[in-house]
C-alpha cells in the first residue's frame, strides 16, 4: 500500500475527510499510536518471561531499562540528559544477566530503539546493525544453535523497528505541524524575487528608455524634443500594455504540484518488518518441523504477500487478493501442510490494511473472525499451549496488527500534513500574484498614464505654448521616477500611497486630459491606512475618469464626517447607461475590488445630464465596518 503514491490512498480513506479542529485532535493522538506499541510489546515481554517459569522478582529486574526508554522517548532532551539515559538504559539491561544469567528470553530490543531515536541516521544504524550482529554472536556464545541465535536476532530487530516506525513518522508529523506555514513564507519570498526580476526585466526597461528619452528632451531643440517625447509617450504606451498583459497573465493560478509519495520511513519500516516476520516465522517452522522443503512453498506465498501489501495501489482488489493469499492457504491447506500455517505471521499486515480502509462495523467483522481463526489454530494440532503462550501470541498479533494500522495511519497523516502545507504555498503565490497584478493595475497603470499623458500635453503645447510645454517636459521625469519607485514597491509589497502626493497627481493627469478640475479638501490628518485607503479610491476613479469618460470638468471632494471620511468624484462626459464594469474576484482591480480591500463602503453609477458619481466612504473606527449598499454599481 505505501509503495505507491499516497494521494489515492489519502482520498479513499473514509476518515481523513475531516474538520481542522479533527486533524489537531488526532495529531494529539499521533504518540499514543506509538506508547500504545511500546506497552503491548512491554506486555508481550513480560507473559513470555512468565511462560518460561521464572519468578517475579527475576521478572521485574528483567524489565529494569524500560522506565529509562520510556524517558528517552518521551521528549527532546538535551545532550547530557539523553547521554546519562542512555548510559542508565545499559546498565539497567545487563543487571538482569547477573541475577538470572543467560536462562531468559534476553532480546536486546530496548538498546535497538535507544539508538535509532536518539542518533542520527549515519551513526544510528551502523549501531543497530552492531546490536543485531552482536545479538547473534551472543546467542552463540551463550550456547545458542544457529537458527535460535539468528531467531532472537530476528525478533530483536523485528521489536526495534516496530518502536522506530511509529516514532519517526510520531515525530515527523509533530515537526510538520508544527513548521506548518514556513514552506509559505518561503515561497513567498521566491516568488517576490522572481517576480521582481521579471517586472524589472519587462517594466524597468520600457521605464528606463522613458527617462533617458525625456532627459535627451528637456534641453533640446523643439524639433528634437519633440520627436524624443513622441519616443517616450510610445514606449510609455506600450510599458502600459505589457503591465496589463502582465497583470492578466499574473492573475493565472500557478500550476498545482504532483502527487505526494508516501513517507520513506513508512514503507521502509512496513517493508522491513514484513521480511523480519517472513524471515523469523519461516526458520521456526524449520526448527519446529524439520523441513527445509516446505521453504520452496512458503516462502513465495510470504514474498508475494509482501508485493501487494507495497506494491500495489490502494484498492479493495488489494485487499481482497491480501485476504485470499494469505487465508486461503492457512485455511483449510494448514491442516494438509502445517507450515503453511505459519502464514498467518502476516494476518496482522492484512488487518491493519482492513482497520485502516474500511468503516466498522465490516472492519470490525473482519478483523473479528480472523481473530477467531486465528485462535482456533492455538488449539490444534492438540495439546494447546498453556494460556501464557496462548495470550502472548495474541499480544503478539495484536502489536504487528496495530503497528501496521499505524503505520498506514501516520503516513496518511503525514501527506496530509504535507499536501496542507503545499496548498499554505499555493494559496500564498496566488495571493501574492493577485497581489502584484493588482498593484500593477492601481499604481503602475496611473502612473504610465499620467507620464503618457503629459507627454502627449507637451508635444501639444511646443507649437503653442514652448514656456509652458518647457516646464510641463521638466515635471516628467519627477513622474517616471515615481514609477519607477512603485515598480520597487510593487515587486517588495512595500506599496504605499499618500493622499497630498494623489491630490497633485490627479489634478496634473486631468489636465494633462484636458479635463478642469474642481477641488475641496477639508479633512485634516487622517490615520495612516485610511490616508493610504482615500488615495487609492481616489487614484482608481480618476483612472476611470480618463479612461472611460469624456468628461470636460470633475469635481473632488474629500470631507470628514463623525469616524467617517467621504471622497465625492463628479465627472460630466459619461454615457447615460454606462455597461457595467465585470466583476472582479476577491482581492481584484477596480472599485469592488478595492472596497473588498479596505473595508470601505464604495456607491458609482451614472445620473441624469451624463454625470458619473463615485462615493467612497471610509472609517477612522478601525473597530468599525462600513457594509456595502445593496444597489452599488461597479465604476
Amino acid at each position: 500500500m505505501l509503495g505507491s503514491s499516497a494521494a489515492a490512498a489519502v482520498k479513499d480513506d473514509p476518515v481523513d475527510e475531516e474538520s481542522d479542529d479533527a486533524r489537531v485532535t488526532r495529531l494529539r493522538l499521533v504518540r499514543a499510536m506509538m506508547w500504545a506499541a511500546l506497552g503491548l510489546i512491554m506486555t508481550f515481554r513480560l507473559l513470555a518471561a512468565l511462560e518460561q517459569g521464572l519468578a517475579w522478582a527475576v521478572v521485574l529486574v528483567t524489565m529494569a531499562p524500560y522506565p529509562p526508554l520510556v524517558a528517552l522517548l518521551a521528549g527532546r532532551h538535551r545532550r547530557q540528559v539523553r547521554n546519562g539515559l542512555l548510559v542508565a538504559l545499559v546498565v539497567l539491561y545487563a543487571v538482569p544477566f547477573a541475577v538470572a544469567g543467560t536462562q531468559w528470553e534476553w532480546l536486546p530490543w530496548p538498546l535497538a530503539v535507544a539508538v535509532l531515536c536518539c542518533f542520527r541516521g549515519k551513526v544510528a544504524w551502523p549501531l543497530f546493525g552492531l546490536i543485531l550482529v552482536a545479538t547473534g554472536v551472543a546467542g552463540l556464545w551463550a550456547g545458542d544453535d544457529a537458527l535460535t541465535a539468528i531467531i532472537r536476532t530476528l525478533k530483536t530487530a523485528t521489536n526495534g523497528l516496530i518502536v522506530f516506525g511509529l516514532y519517526a513518522l510520531a515525530v515527523m508529523a509533530a515537526r510538520l505541524d508544527a513548521a506548518r506555514g514556513d514552506l509559505a513564507r518561503l515561497e513567498l519570498l521566491r516568488e517576490r524575487r522572481r517576480l521582481g526580476g521579471e517586472l524589472g526585466s519587462v517594466v524597468g526597461a520600457h521605464l528606463r528608455a522613458v527617462s533617458e528619452r525625456l532627459a535627451q528632451a528637456v534641453d533640446a531643440e523643439p524639433d528634437i524634443a519633440r520627436d524624443r517625447l513622441h519616443v517616450a509617450v510610445g514606449t510609455a504606451r506600450q510599458a502600459l500594455a505589457d503591465i496589463r498583459a502582465t497583470a492578466a497573465g499574473y492573475r493565472a493560478s500557478p500550476p498545482l504540484p504532483p502527487p505526494i509519495e508516501s513517507p520513506k520511513v513508512a514503507r521502509l519500516m512496513l517493508a522491513a518488518l514484513i521480511a523480519c516476520q517472513a524471515s523469523l516465522h519461516s526458520v521456526i517452522s524449520v526448527v519446529t518441523y524439520h523441513r527445509p522443503w516446505t521453504l520452496l512453498l512458503t516462502v513465495p506465498l510470504m514474498g508475494a504477500a509482501g508485493a501487494i501489501q507495497l506494491l500495489m495501489k490502494p484498492s479493495r482488489k488489494q485487499m481482497i487478493l491480501l485476504g485470499l493469499l494469505l487465508g486461503v492457504p492457512a485455511i483449510p491447506f494448514g491442516y494438509l501442510l502445517w507450515e503453511l500455517v505459519f502464514l498467518t505471521c502476516l494476518w496482522p499486515f492484512f488487518l491493519g490494511l482492513v482497520l485502516t480502509r474500511m468503516r466498522p462495523p465490516r472492519s470490525l467483522v473482519i478483523t473479528g473472525v480472523t481473530v477467531a481463526l486465528y485462535i482456533s489454530l492455538l488449539f490444534y494440532p492438540p495439546p494447546a499451549s498453556n494460556l501464557a503462550g496462548m495470550a502472548a501470541n495474541l499480544i503478539s498479533m495484536a502489536i504487528l496488527t496495530w503497528v501496521s494500522y499505524g503505520l498506514i495511519r501516520l503516513s496518511n497523516l503525514v501527506v496530509l500534513l504535507h499536501q496542507a502545507e503545499r496548498d499554505l504555498a499555493r494559496e500564498a503565490l496566488i495571493q501574492e500574484r493577485t497581489r502584484v497584478a493588482r498593484d500593477l493595475h492601481d499604481l503602475l497603470s496611473f502612473s504610465l498614464s499620467a507620464v503618457a499623458l503629459k507627454g502627449e500635453l507637451c508635444e501639444r503645447l511646443l507649437d503653442v505654448d514652448p514656456v509652458r510645454a518647457r516646464a510641463e517636459l521638466a515635471a516628467l521625469p519627477e513622474l517616471v521616477e515615481r514609477a519607477r519607485a512603485e515598480l520597487e514597491s510593487v515587486a517588495h509589497a512595500t506599496v504605499g500611497l499618500r493622499l497630498d502626493q494623489e491630490l497633485a497627481t490627479a489634478h496634473a493627469v486631468l489636465e494633462a486630459a484636458g479635463i478642469r478640475v474642481v477641488t475641496t479638501v477639508e479633512p485634516g490628518p487622517l490615520p495612516p491606512e485610511v490616508d493610504t485607503a482615500v488615495a487609492a479610491a481616489l487614484r482608481e476613479a480618476v483612472t476611470n475618469v480618463v479612461r472611460h469618460s469624456t468628461a470636460r470638468t470633475c469635481t473632488i471632494t474629500i470631507v470628514s464626517l463623525s469616524h467617517t471620511v467621504r471622497l465625492r468624484v463628479v465627472n460630466d462626459g459619461a454615457a447615460e447607461a454606462p455597461p457595467s464594469a465585470p466583476q472582479p474576484g476577491p482581492g481584484g482591480s477596480g472599485l469592488t475590488g478595492l472596497a473588498e480591500r479596505t473595508a470601505g463602503r464604495l456607491t458609482a453609477g451614472s445620473h441624469m445630464g451624463g454625470r458619473f458619481e463615485l462615493v467612497a466612504e471610509f472609517t477612522t473606527d478601525r473597530h468599525q465596518h462600513l457594509p456595502q449598499p445593496a444597489g452599488e454599481i461597479p465604476g
